[in-house]
């Protein structure tokens, strides 16, 4: 008896390794292929050029939209479609911010903040109140406020390792700013650019009105030092707002989906994802068609090396992560409407950067096996699986009880060229986005294999 159970331990140790053996091979295949193929930075190339700003909304969404299609279906995709959904819009047209300061008017490099409205057509002209943080302009009060431009003027704090934690450090101003600024009387603001660099790149991104809504947007580093320099010598300095903006009510719109389809459980999907949408104002390399091209690229990796999959693939391309995050929300629903099955989902929306690892939003028995598969990517370059976020995208399928991974790189970078116009496609290291679609594929692949 005993002797047969240690033959058992035996031949499952066996197993066991024969598995990870094959494992092995499998990923250094994967690798093999991508860090030699030029595919997906090539697409990344294609967009940037042809289709920067791709904002909800815009012909430059609608354009990356139907490249990627095309080349789903060339690459041979078994099922492409387009998952329409109606959502609101809003379309930035111009925005300019300049200061009168010794009787010379000085252009700030600025950009509007979504979803601003329009000033009047002739712009609008305001003094300005400088501040650091919500908390003071709430002490200031209406009286202090009332007809005023308030500048949010707070910096990031470098200390933080993370740069997701330097954004975090001060996104509140950019987020709620304008909301209390327009509740205390202001008739517009102004938010220090959210990013690690001290340059003229304005950093864009969204603002969370309630019912009153003020002209908004976001100066340079430069251009706020330049602002503040400049009230500290005269606290009388008038500030001019120009924005042209435009609010629809009701677009269609759609999230881009790719299937490959599984031989053994075709119903049950591994889905993979970035967004497709850009600020205005960037060709959106690292932020995020990055995350877009290296989630079509494990459709390519396992379309060339003929991998059989179990379950299928479906890749999305999100619409709206950046305005309204109206294209997550749409994929849950559409999925919960039609009992679709989400085996797991993974987001790459972290950059083009070197990997880093993998953060999970799932229960332990996932997580464990999950960060077991540590061992056969620390080659190339995963340092860990971590519990953590997954994504914007793919969060709305929490509800649903779907696994969620996020795709993590070094984030040093990553904050110089947020939602910026310094997000250009010259940012872009090819071998360190292959990597990142090898990792994913990796990923991919075991979970396929092994399952849950």
């Amino acid at each position: 008896m005993r002797f047969s159970l240690l033959i058992g331990v035996f031949l499952v140790l066996i197993n066991s390794l024969l598995a990870q053996t094959q494992d092995e091979l499998v990923i250094k295949e994967i690798f093999d292929n991508v860090l030699e193929s030029q595919v997906a930075y090539e697409n990344l190339r294609i967009l940037c050029d042809k289709a920067p700003g791709r904002l909800l909304g815009t012909e430059e969404a609608a354009w990356a939209v139907d490249f990627m299609k095309a080349y789903f279906e060339e690459l041979g995709a078994d099922t492409v479609f387009l998952q329409a959904f109606s959502t609101p819009a809003w379309i930035h047209h111009s925005s300019r911010v300049s200061m009168m300061a010794e009787g010379e008017e000085i252009e700030l490099s600025a950009d509007a903040l979504g979803p601003s409205p329009s000033t009047p057509t002739n712009g609008l002209k305001a003094h300005v109140i400088e501040v650091q943080g919500l908390e003071e302009l709430k002490e200031l009060g209406e009286d202090a406020v009332m007809g005023k431009l308030v500048f949010f003027n707070r910096a990031v704090d470098l200390k933080h390792v993370n740069t997701f934690r330097v954004y975090t450090s001060a996104i509140d101003q950019r987020y709620h700013g304008p909301r209390v600024a327009a509740e205390l009387g202001a008739v517009g603001a102004l938010i220090r650019s959210v990013g690690t660099r001290v340059d003229d790149y304005p950093h864009t991104g969204s603002t969370g009105f309630k019912e009153k809504r003020i002209p908004c947007a976001a100066l340079s580093t430069i251009a706020a030092n330049q602002l503040s320099e400049a009230l500290k010598k005269n606290q009388s300095i008038e500030v001019s707002m120009f924005i042209d903006s435009e609010d629809l009510e009701k677009i269609t719109t759609y999230n881009l989906i790719a299937d490959l389809k599984g031989y053994e459980k075709p119903d049950e999907y591994l889905v993979v994802g970035g967004h497709i949408d850009a600020w205005f104002n960037s060709p959106g390399a690292h932020d995020d068609g990055v995350g877009c091209v290296q989630s079509a690229d494990v459709m390519r990796i396992f379309k060339e090396l003929q991998l059989k999959n179990k379950r299928s693939i479906r890749i999305i391309m999100f619409m709206d992560e950046e305005l309204f995050q109206s294209g997550g929300n749409a994929y849950a629903d559409y999925c919960e409407a039609n009992g679709i099955v989400n085996y797991c989902a993974l987001e790459a929306d972290a950059g083009g950067f070197t990997p880093e690892g993998f953060s999970i939003d799932a229960p332990d028995s996932i997580f464990q096996i999950l960060q077991s598969y540590h061992e056969l990517l620390e080659p190339y370059n995963i340092r860990y699986i971590k519990k953590g976020g997954s994504g914007v995208d793919i969060y709305p399928l929490k509800k649903l009880g779907v696994p969620l991974m996020g795709y993590r790189t070094d984030s040093q970078r990553y904050m110089d060229v947020h939602h910026s116009a310094y997000d250009t496609f010259d940012k872009i290291h090819i071998r360190e986005l292959q990597l990142g679609s090898g990792n994913m594929a990796a990923l991919i692949y075991l979970i396929d294999e092994h399952g849950f």
